[in-house]
This record gives structure tokens, sequence and C-alpha cells, in this order.
């Protein structure tokens, strides 16, 4: 695990970037990837403090953010994290479409349009780049990964795809429900996956169910998967969009009084119907299951007018201008696009990949980590069973000391409840050091 030489990558010579709040720890500063096609990554990165580094290299420990969110999301994690132990060298990146982290080949930071190529954001392209990182770094394998929101499943196809280079992860707020394979489209000498092809119907379903409800309602990604949803959340900028993620944040947090997460009926049937799951779905809070004919930011004002209180929550209005300034900048359609990948036939060029992907369990040591007030635990039904019994059932299953729900804290448990966060990644990686 300790840091090698790599000739394939070189460190760029573009400034750190100046955030606030940032403990002396976190450094700043830029890696371009030359074989990411010059992706050129920003992270922060916190090592032991000297008084705490052994004599041996540190060990890495990767942290991958959600949406809509940055490295930055990790500022309260990196440095107690590389401080636990012997010392831990602990990397966050701005991920592909994300913050600061561009295509050195563009010549210029410019916002990501629609109409750009999707595959660049597919998962496993994501995987890729994810990799590349940790060789960049010089590793040859990352004691711990950690996913947050959509970096969960990310973490996920990270670890089944190469095993051999990640000893331990742990999901946050989302659990990981495997790898599916493709639907095939082609002929069938190409072969292909009934079950995937019943997962997109049964995804198309879902969508015409929930849009038959009365009222009528739309699941968020198909919302984040639509031309109008990247300038819809930008409105004009400056305060709209600060006052709109504020608005976002805080409805998605332990403190806003909607948030009442447990499981859905239809997780304990073992075949529940199209419309069951609808109705199911139709009572996730708005910001996940919306009104057919709102945007998000529509269903983020209408509550804030019933409730002044939905707004950044107090402490975090410096990191909410970290947010509003930083997407504000490069748009939502990069971070929009993960999830329009999701909905998409995957590139022609994955499909085999995924075919072989397709059902592999994680056979490393797996733990689960949210705020006890996260819808995200249970807005698939039957997600946390599947990833407990049968996803994560390899190198003997995930343990109940390592499901964890933190009283008080939403789905910004990182943010909402960073010392016991730590306090959770810490005695796994102790659990994980012992095996």
């Amino acid at each position: 695990m300790e840091a090698a030489q790599n000739k394939n990558v070189m460190n760029t010579i573009l400034a750190p970037v100046e955030l606030p709040d940032l403990p002396p720890q976190i450094t700043s500063r830029y890696i371009t990837l030359s074989d990411r096609d010059g992706l050129n990554v920003h992270i922060l990165e916190a090592f032991p403090d000297t008084s705490n580094q052994s004599s041996t290299p540190c060990h890495l420990i990767l942290l991958l953010h959600g949406f809509p969110e940055l490295a930055y999301s990790w500022r309260k994690v990196l440095v107690p994290v590389a401080n636990a132990h012997q010392g831990y060298h602990v990397v966050a990146p701005d991920l592909r479409g994300y913050g600061r982290t561009t295509l050195t080949r563009s010549g210029s930071a410019s916002q990501v349009q629609y109409e750009d190529a999707l595959s660049p954001y597919h998962i496993l392209n994501i995987v890729d780049d994810v990799c590349s990182l940790v060789r960049a770094l010089g590793y040859s394998s990352v004691a711990m990964l950690v996913g947050h929101d959509f970096g969960s499943p990310l973490a996920g196809h990270c670890v089944v795809a190469h095993p051999e280079l990640f000893a331990s992860v742990v999901f946050m707020s989302a659990p990981f429900g495997g790898i599916g394979g493709p639907p095939s489209s082609q002929s069938s000498s190409e072969g292909g996956d009934d079950k995937a092809k019943e997962r997109v119907s049964l995804g198309s379903d879902i969508a015409t169910a929930l849009a038959a409800l009365q009222p009528p309602r739309k699941h968020y990604t198909a919302y984040f998967s639509t031309l109008s949803a990247n300038a819809d959340m930008l409105g004009q900028g400056g305060k709209a969009l600060y006052d709109f993620l504020g608005g976002y944040i805080y409805m998605k947090s332990g403190n806003w009084d909607g948030n009442d997460p447990h499981p859905l009926p239809s997780a304990f049937s073992p075949s529940p119907s199209i419309s069951e799951l609808a109705m199911d779905l139709a009572t996730l809070p708005e910001y996940y299951v919306m009104p057919l004919h709102e945007s998000m930011p529509d269903v983020v004002a209408r509550h804030v007018r019933m409730d002044a209180r939905i707004t950044w929550p107090r402490g975090d209005e410096v990191a909410g201008g970290v947010y509003a300034t930083e997407f504000g900048r490069t748009g939502f359609q990069g971070a929009l696009n993960y999830y329009r990948s999701g909905l998409s036939p995957p590139p022609p060029e994955r499909i085999a990949q995924l075919r072989a992907l397709a059902g592999r369990r994680v056979e490393v040591p797996a733990a689960f980590i949210s705020g006890a007030k996260d819808w995200g635990v249970y807005q698939t039904p039957g997600a946390v069973r599947k990833m407990r019994e049968v996803v994560c059932s390899g190198a003997g299953g995930m343990q109940d000391e390592d499901f964890v729900l933190i009283e008080g804290a939403g789905h910004w448990v990182q943010q909402e409840a960073p010392e016991m966060v730590v306090r959770e990644l810490v005695r796994f990686l102790g659990k994980v050091k012992a095996l």
C-alpha cells in the first residue's frame, strides 16, 4: 500500500484552491491523469500530523462524495481519520463533472452541456477514474474506500470490479444493491440479461404508475435526467442558487421535521406489484418523489414558504457559499449526467464488462453508515436487506455492528455528525487491520 513512483502521471502547475474553514492539515492540489484523457483531478488531502506519523509509509484512504457535493464535503473528516492509528494518507477528490476537476485538453473550464457525450459519466468510467487516481497517488492498494450518496454505488462498483485494489469499503447513506447486467437492444447473438431487461421495464412501468397517481408524481432521478434540470437549479445564480441549495440541503438533513424514515411496506414483499411500489414511493418526501409538473427548485421554494427555517443550517452558511460558488461556476450538468447515465442504455464498449460483473458479490469487509433520519436508507424498497444478505455476503458478510445509523443525523451525515462518523470509520479500520 506504500506510495511508489508512477511515470504515467504528472502533477500540474495549477495553484491550489483556497477554501474557507479548512484545517491547515488539509491541502489542495491537482493531479493530471494522462491515461484518462488528461483528466485534471482536484483533491483535498490530509497526512497524519508529525507527532503521530510512524516511520512506515502511510496507507491510503479514499473518500468519494455524492450529489450535490464536492471533495469539500469531507472537510470535517479528513484530518481526524488521517491521525487515527499509525496515521493514514486521506484523499477526497472532486469527481469528474464536479468542482475544480476538469479535462485539461478542453483548454478551459467550460460548463458541461446536455448535448455532450454521456459515456464519460457512466459509472464504470468513473470507476476507471478512481483507479487511475489511486495509481497517480503512487499506491498499489487502498486501505479503505468510502462512498457517500452517489459515491456509495460508485464505491461498490470499484470494489466489485477491482477487489485486488481495495481492502475494505464503507457505504454511506445509499445501500449498495450490486451490479446488474446490461439489457440487450442488439441481436440475440450478442446475448443479453433478461433480469436487466426486466429492470428497464420496471423503471418505465413505475414512472408510468407514478404519473397516473392523483396527484401525479415523478421520481427525482427522472427529473435529474431532463434537459431542463440544470437550468432550473442554476436559476439566476447568486443568492437564488445559494437559497435553493440551502433549502435542498436542509430538507434532506436531520433538522427537517418532515424526515421520519422507515422501511416501506413493499420491502417486506417478495414480489410487490407495480401499483404497490408506486404507492409506497409516493409516500417518500417530495425531494425524492416530486409532483409531476414541478422542478426541484419549485419543490424547495414551496416548502420554504411554509417554513422559513428551511435554509442553510446554522454554522454552515460559509460552506453554503462554497457550494453555491462552485456549482454556479460549473453548472450541475456534469453531476446530473451520473443520473442520466444510470437511466440510459450503457455505452456499447461497457456491455461485456457489465455482463462479466453482474451478480458478483462484495468480497472485502464492508460497512454501512447513515443518519437515522436519512430517507436514503429506505428509498429503494428491499435495498438494505439485499446489501446485507446478498451483495455483501462474501468476506463474512456485513456484521450488525457495521450497519450504523447515527441518531439525529440526516442525509449529510459526515457533515452533520462528523465525530460519530469518524469514530465508526476508525473502529471499522481497526477491525479490518486485525483481520
